[in-house]
C-alpha cells in the first residue's frame, strides 16, 4: 500500500478539493515575479503539513535534496517568500476556503452533526519589537512602557461538526475593535458560504449585545454567547433563577460533563 506523499497531496488538493485554479492563481500581487506563485504557495502548504511554519524553515526545505519529492519546482529564499505573502491578495484565499467548506458539506463530511456552527474569537500573530505597520498594537508592561507589538485578528471557524475548520480572518488595528471586526467578519463569511450553511454562531461575552444579536439574526443565525460580567443584571438574574435548580439536561463529551438549563419563562 502506498503511503501519503506531497505528490499525492497535490493530486487530492487539485482534483478532489478542486483547488487547482487557486493554486495556480492565488492572487499574486508582485509586479515582476520570477518565482512562480504556485511554487511559493505550495511550499508554504507543504511546510504547514511538515510543521515548518517559519519562512526560514520553508527555505531550508526547498533548498534541500527533498525539494523535488515535495513537488516544488524552484528554489528560493525566505525573503522571496516574505515578498510574495506581503503582496498576496487575500480575496482568492477567502473564496477558496469558502468553496472548500461548502464542498465538504455537500460531500456529507458534516453529516454526523445535526447542526453546523460558526465560532468567532480573537487571536494574535506577527509579533515584532518595532512598529512596522498601521495594524501594530503596542504591548505595554506594568509601567505602561511599550515593549513589543502584535497584530490582532478575529478568526471565524466552522465548529460542531467533528472538524474544526478555520474559514476567514479579519484584522483590526488601533482605533478599531474586536467587536467591530467580528461583525464585519460574520457578514463576509456568511455571504461567501451562504445563509443556509450554518445554524448558529458561538461568540464570547463581549458580543452579547443587541447590535450583534440583530446582525446575526439578519443573516439567519442563532447566537450562543458566553455570559460574563459585561451584562451584570442578566448574569445576576440567571444565577438567581438557575443556580438553585438541577440541570435540565446532563451529557458527556469526552472528559467533559455538560449541564444545561432551559426555561421558556425566563423573562430576560
Amino acid at each position: 500500500m502506498r503511503g501519503p506523499s506531497p505528490r499525492r497531496l497535490w493530486a487530492y488538493v487539485g482534483k478532489r478539493l478542486q483547488l487547482k485554479p487557486y493554486l495556480h492563481r492565488p492572487g499574486d500581487g508582485r509586479v515582476r515575479p520570477q518565482i512562480p506563485a504556485q511554487a511559493l504557495l505550495w511550499a508554504q502548504l507543504v511546510g504547514q503539513v511538515l510543521r515548518e511554519w517559519s519562512f526560514h524553515g520553508v527555505e531550508a526545505l526547498v533548498r534541500s535534496p527533498a525539494r523535488r519529492a515535495l513537488g516544488v519546482s524552484r528554489r528560493f529564499g525566505d525573503d522571496t517568500l516574505a515578498y510574495f505573502t506581503e503582496r498576496l491578495d487575500p480575496g482568492p484565499t477567502r473564496l477558496a476556503l469558502a468553496a472548500t467548506v461548502r464542498r465538504a458539506k455537500r460531500s456529507k463530511a458534516f453529516s454526523p452533526s445535526r447542526f453546523i456552527g460558526l465560532a468567532i474569537d480573537g487571536t494574535g500573530a506577527g509579533r515584532s519589537t518595532p512598529e512596522r505597520c498601521p495594524l501594530c498594537h503596542p504591548l505595554r508592561d506594568a509601567q505602561d512602557r511599550v515593549f513589543d507589538h502584535l497584530h490582532r485578528f478575529c478568526l471565524i471557524t466552522v465548529v460542531g461538526t467533528g472538524l474544526s475548520l478555520p474559514l476567514d480572518v479579519e484584522p483590526w488595528g488601533p482605533g478599531d475593535s474586536e467587536y467591530a471586526a467580528g461583525q464585519r467578519l460574520l457578514q463576509r463569511a456568511v455571504a461567501q458560504v451562504g445563509r443556509r450553511f450554518a445554524d448558529y454562531v458561538v461568540v464570547d461575552g463581549e458580543f452579547a449585545t443587541a447590535p450583534f444579536l440583530h446582525r446575526a439574526g439578519d443573516v439567519g443565525l442563532r447566537v450562543v454567547a458566553r455570559l460574563k460580567g459585561n451584562l451584570p443584571e442578566l448574569w445576576t438574574a440567571a444565577q438567581a433563577r438557575f443556580g438553585p435548580q438541577p440541570p435540565t439536561v446532563t451529557m458527556e463529551d469526552g472528559p467533559d460533563r455538560i449541564e444545561l438549563w432551559d426555561a421558556d419563562d425566563f423573562d430576560p
